[in-house]
């Protein structure tokens, strides 16, 4: 063979290389899965990212950031002035500032807070409880002292007098920071790993993902639209940390009898409790009772828009609510779930509390036990480490709906915390066990295994002493993988 006929064939093999390659490419990692697929492995968007000031459509709009303490007005996305946020709701309480978008709604140049008992100067109300104010007093005048506020967004008198007058009702607001989020790493990610295929769930609907990576593991039909059954108790639980004033007290034989009525101060009857304290039974078990006390506040129209105000600012777009109950019509996704979860998570980690609690205990002024209610959540009752909180509704005696989250074993470097959400399932408690074993052994998170050529190999990792997945397995099953990011 002479010496141009070897190029040729040599031209020839490259090029077929190159073509098998692409096809292998589009076979095994397709650019983004399926929407009705149960994909494996993408990133999904953020909930909430540093800079947002382009997807404002009004001309004027603010942007409180509780990381770095600072309330910035734009206009026509220009940046205008920033001034310093000087108080905030402390976290891990459940008078945390909301985090989200939302839109500056009642104006008052001086408001009273019956929460509070202070007036607030140059108030811009931008959801339920919550302001953006000047430094209140007290009624005789005296200044409030310096810390955390209950929840609203405090700054100078000055300051609070100058957003006063740039912010028309309807302005648009981002709350933004306020604790620690995780971005996606340069040097780390998630892969496959082991031998055998994915578990065989009931659900029609689910989702497996990293809560601070945005990062889906596996997941069916995420996107379908369904009822969100006894679930709907967390954002009903999350509104009323918001929207009602916790302190006030309601009687529990009014609540027996279907007619409870919530009093600013006690009448001094035995059976007075702290409205506040519902939340347990309300968390515990999708307890209606506790969500029909809490919807009176302000009325349950009034409720519900809350409800559907506090989905908006999550980014729950496919999700709406007619009631606080699970009786009331709702549609939502796995998807949606997510996002609520992660955001409870990051923002109102009180519920998160509360959902890992065994049991909450009320006692009398003498130390008598009045009033107890149990966790009937299966992880906690069996004092599982792993659980991370979240809510599970089972109805007859094993179908139901889950989101909850737990610390699995998937890093080189410790745990990470992943959100399981399964719907309508026929055996909720079995599918979740099984999404979550499925993850622990077939999932690893830790540093990228990308070697130039000529370079040394790194020393051997927990990824290159696992079998990798058997690839037409998975391809028979419709799964899919990640593309490279």
């Amino acid at each position: 063979m002479t010496r141009s006929a070897r190029q040729l064939c040599l031209l020839l093999g490259m090029w077929f290389s190159v073509v098998a390659l692409t096809m292998a490419v589009s076979v095994f990692l397709p650019e983004r899965p399926a929407k009705d697929s149960p994909a494996l492995l993408y990133p999904i968007d953020s909930v909430a990212t540093s800079s947002r000031v382009s997807e404002q459509k009004s001309e004027r709009a603010l942007i409180a950031n509780l990381e770095s303490m600072q309330l910035s007005l734009y206009e026509n996305a220009e940046l205008i002035k920033t001034f310093p946020i000087l108080s905030k709701g402390k976290e891990g309480t459940p008078w945390e500032t909301p985090l989200g978008k939302y839109a500056i709604q009642l104006k008052e140049e001086r408001h009273f807070s019956s929460i509070g008992g202070v007036w607030m100067p140059y108030s811009m109300q931008f959801y339920g409880n919550f302001f953006i104010h000047g430094w209140p007093t007290y009624p005789d005048g005296r200044n409030v002292p310096i810390g955390f506020s209950g929840g609203c967004i405090r700054l100078r008198t000055a300051d609070a007098k100058e957003v006063y007058g740039f912010a028309p009702p309807g302005t648009r607001l981002l709350v933004e920071g306020g604790g620690a989020q995780e971005r996606f790493s340069l040097t780390s990610r998630y892969y496959l790993r082991g031998g055998g295929s994915p578990p065989t769930l009931s659900a029609p609907s689910f989702l497996a993902a990293d809560l601070l990576l945005n990062t889906v593991l596996w997941e069916r039909k995420a996107d379908m639209p369904v009822h969100p059954d006894d679930l709907v108790a967390l954002l009903s639980g999350l509104t009323a940390l918001e929207t009602v004033d916790q302190y006030k007290v309601v009687r529990m034989s009014e609540l027996l009898m279907g007619r409870p009525m919530l009093r600013k101060t006690s009448i001094g009857a035995a059976d007075e409790l702290p409205v506040g304290t519902l939340i347990y039974p309300l968390i515990f078990g999708g307890n209606d009772t506790a969500a029909k006390v809490f919807a009176r506040e302000h009325g349950t129209k009034q409720f519900v828009k809350y409800m559907n105000e506090k989905a908006d600012a999550i980014g729950m777009e496919q999700s709406e609510f007619s009631g606080a109950l699970a009786v009331d019509a709702a549609t939502t996704t796995a998807r949606d779930l997510f996002l609520l979860l992660q955001y409870i998570d990051r923002s109102k980690h009180f519920l998160i509390d509360v959902s890992q609690a065994p049991e909450r205990i009320l006692y009398d002024k003498y130390g008598d036990e009045r009033y107890r209610w149990e966790n009937k959540n299966p992880w906690v009752r069996g004092e599982d480490a792993r659980y991370k909180g979240g809510m599970i509704s089972i109805s007859g005696e094993r179908s139901g709906s889950a989101m909850v989250l737990f610390d699995l074993p998937v890093s080189e470097f410790g745990g990470r915390t992943v959100a399981l959400i399964v719907l309508h399932s026929d055996d909720v408690k079995k599918d979740v066990e099984n999404l979550r074993d499925f993850v622990s052994a077939h999932f690893v998170y830790g540093v990228t295994r990308e070697t130039p050529l000529g370079e040394e190999a790194p020393p051997s990792s927990l990824f290159d002493r696992a079998d990798p997945f058997d690839v037409k397995k998975l391809l028979e099953d419709k799964l899919e993988y990640e593309k490279e990011i």
